[in-house]
């Protein structure tokens, strides 16, 4: 346990203290050109989007990582003051943390086992009363360790699910926290062999079990009270994604059969929230959709009933399906002119609230809303050393790709700089399906922008949030159409005189930052240069990692989404590692040693092959970082390699 004081001190260092108007608000300028914004401004690892209520609202937690270090602060409500706060130690470690109660934090943290090295994570109880921290486990448990099935509201038991070992399925255990002993496990549902995931409805009983064997098949299990007998109502195959789309399931409550499930309604081409009958195992009517944008996210309240859902277009968007959170959203929009506003989190009665206000110019901040009494608090900024005034707002364009599909893209100008000639960055997303880029803040967007770059970020296809159709043209395009998409958006803002022809470099992560290196090899006469983080350079090899993910034909399905059908096409022909010979222009690889998702080794394969082929890169490895970082130190150091990098290569003056 850390004392009060010194945890006090991190957090005034961090800037997470609101004391008076802070360095964003007071910045102006009267320049055409806005100064410099330091680096570590950007990289100054704000976890303000981790906060969360105490059920009763007095209380708020937030997580933030200093000195290689994770904390926990346990905030008042009322005074924004700190009341206790605890050190996790190593910056790794934490997973997240939830409220159980309003005296206990649970905690999931990760670790690595001391002979195979393999990652593996655990729950631990934080009694805040005696500042304590047990762990939740059983005599046996394997890798998986803090998948939560339910937590009891009033705090008295947590229901958890884990295997003894990784050739074994999940039981559930439940722990009852009503005693003044350590918290041990009692099995509630025993293991089944084909049964991989269970889920509780509100009052914490066991409804749901869905399974899979490894040839492929899925099996919907269901029972209407949680002592009631198993019902298999549903059965697919895990390669079927138009059933198994709808097997996300959501909000079952208790005395009731029906849930929820985010998919596309029969005969539609835009994902929306629906009911689903869990009885029957067939979905109900239509909740809520768009006609031109994907249902992304929904919201629950204590009984589970939707109260939100999140829409992507062109913009994200949230409505509020309540009236009440309706109007205060209403009225918090007019407190806070200008900004985008977001309900991070309400309290079960409805008497105070977490609000974050933002913009896609504007970090933002966090504030405290008490409805009852109509107060609105400011507790902290996100990036306190960045002045707002000196960031450039992303606009939503449209170009025709070569083909004549029609892209949707970000672009984001220097400020202070006329809109002709300028140096760009094209920015591409990971995923890459699925995914897609918005019109919301982000770091790498406006370091650049500052430093005198237009950045465009195209939503090439195979993007989400634009309807099944798009997305499915990106089937088989990798290093294809999906290159072309960003070629295209190039040739674009070129033909709109906007960007100079000849300044032109691409930088990316993950899928992203494989779309950047094999740019600069499939077109060196478009881009001067390539910034890679964390990218797939030999996509065959990636798949061969992947498929210990995925079940059975699933696997051919996921290669066939990535190969595509086509019998003359190699993915040996868009994989960097395999093409690196061809490369002639300068390029960044940055790869964490910690990362699970992109291996290592590709960028181990890379180094090499460039090696072998004389061909010399510059590189950057980070020794604790994953497929993203975990503290700012590593996350400037980054930022600080790509903007030197740009300088030596592209320079914006």
């Amino acid at each position: 346990m850390i004392v009060r004081w010194q945890l006090a001190t991190i957090m005034a260092c961090a800037g997470l203290l609101a004391a008076g108007s802070a360095a964003a608000q007071q910045a102006g300028t009267n320049s055409a050109v806005p100064p410099e914004i330091p680096v570590s401004a950007f990289a100054d690892y704000s976890q303000l989007s981790s906060a969360q209520l105490s059920p009763d609202g007095s209380q708020f937690g937030i997580s933030l990582y200093r000195d290689d270090s994770t904390y926990i602060a346990i905030i008042d409500s009322e005074t924004r003051e700190m009341v206790t706060g605890m050190n996790l130690g190593d910056a790794l470690d934490l997973n997240w943390f939830r409220w159980v109660g309003n005296d206990r934090v649970l905690l999931s943290m990760r670790g690595v086992t001391t002979r195979e090295e393999y990652p593996f994570s655990r729950l631990y109880l934080y009694d805040l009363d005696t500042q304590q921290k047990h762990p939740l486990e059983t005599r046996r448990m394997e890798l998986d360790g803090d998948d939560v099935v339910h937590i009891d509201p009033e705090g008295r038991y947590v229901l958890t699910s884990w295997a003894e070992s990784i050739r074994e399925t999940p039981a559930v255990y439940r722990f009852d926290l009503t005693g003044d002993e350590v918290p041990r496990g009692v099995e509630v549902q025993p293991a089944h062999p084909t049964i991989h995931e269970y889920v509780a409805d509100n009052e914490g009983a066991i409804r749901i079990a869905l399974g899979a064997s490894w040839s492929g098949s899925a099996r919907l299990r269901y029972r209407s009270s949680g002592d009631g007998d198993w019902t298999t109502v549903a059965r697919s195959r895990i390669d079927n994604p138009e059933t198994m789309e709808l097997w996300d399931f959501m909000g079952v409550r208790a005395g009731s059969d029906m849930g929820y499930t985010i998919g596309l309604p029969e005969g539609g081409d835009r994902r929306a929230l629906m009911e689903f009958n869990f009885a029957t195992g067939e979905p109900g009517r239509i909740v809520f959709s768009s006609p031109d944008e994907d249902v992304a996210s929904v919201r629950f309240d204590e009984d589970n009933k939707p109260i939100s859902v999140g829409y992507s277009g062109d913009v994200f968007r949230r409505e509020w399906l309540d009236p009440q959170i309706a109007e205060w959203d209403r009225q918090l929009e007019l407190a806070l002119p200008d900004s985008w506003v977001s309900i991070q989190d309400i309290t079960p009665d409805r008497s105070r609230m977490l609000v974050r206000q933002s913009g896609p110019a504007d970090p933002g901040a966090l504030y405290v809303f008490t409805p009852g009494t109509n107060k609105l608090d400011l507790f902290a900024e996100y990036r306190p050393d960045i002045p707002t005034t000196y960031l450039s707002e992303p606009q939503s364009l449209r170009y025709d790709a070569r083909d004549g599909t029609s892209i949707q893209a970000f672009l984001t100008l220097p400020k202070g700089r006329e809109a002709e000639g300028l140096p760009l960055i094209v920015y591409p997303h990971g995923g890459p399906y699925g995914v897609r880029d918005g019109n919301t803040y982000e770091d790498m967007v406006q370091l650049l922008a500052n430093r005198g770059y237009a950045v465009i970020q195209p939503n090439f296809r195979g993007s989400g949030g634009y309807g099944e159709a798009f997305e499915l043209l990106g089937n088989g395009e990798i290093g294809r159409a999906m290159q072309d998409d960003l070629d295209d958006a190039v040739a674009h803002l070129v033909a709109e005189g906007t960007v100079d022809p000849e300044r032109v470099c691409i930088l990316g992560a993950s899928y992203g930052g494989f779309a950047a290196v094999w740019g600069v090899i499939r077109n060196p006469e478009i881009y001067r240069c390539a910034a890679s983080f964390a990218g797939v350079m030999h996509f065959e090899r990636q798949l061969t990692y992947d498929k210990d993910y995925l079940f059975g034909r699933n696997r051919s399905r996921w290669w066939e989404k990535v190969d595509g059908d086509q019998t003359n096409f190699d993915l040996d022909d868009v994989s960097p590692a395999v093409q690196v010979a061809r490369l002639t222009r300068p390029v960044l690889l940055v790869h964490g040693e910690e990362d699970n998702v992109v291996p290592f080794d590709q960028y181990e394969l890379m180094v090499s092959r460039a090696e072998g082929a004389g061909i010399e890169l510059e590189t950057l490895t980070f020794e604790e970082a994953g497929h993203g970082f975990s503290n700012a130190q590593d996350e400037e150091a980054y930022f600080q390699a790509v903007v030197d990098f740009l300088a030596r290569h592209n320079p914006a003056d």
